[in-house]
């Protein structure tokens, strides 16, 4: 077995030890999905869920979700990225 040293966010580990799995248990989990995910012929991007995240125009956007702006100069969000955060 290999050991690694990694640093985590004060607030995810809290999260992590809440949830009472073991965090080797978790990572390593993590790592397996990474390397080698459950369903390699899903392609996330051609999913509906995908498709409406890019949909929506936001026409005040808050600050913290401004990634920059195009060649035309509308503002670029990563509201699509968050999606998890409005749904929960």
């Amino acid at each position: 077995m290999t050991q690694l040293t990694i640093e985590i966010p004060d607030k995810l580990m809290s999260e992590l030890e809440r949830s009472g799995c073991p965090v080797q248990e978790i990572v390593v989990q993590a790592l397996e999905n990474y390397i080698k995910p459950e369903n390699p012929d899903i392609d996330i991007t051609k999913t509906q869920t995908w498709q409406l995240c890019g949909a929506f125009e936001i026409a005040h956007p808050e600050a913290e979700y401004i990634v920059g702006q195009d060649e035309q100069g509308k503002i670029i969000t990563n509201y699509g990225e968050k999606v998890d955060e409005g749904i929960y």
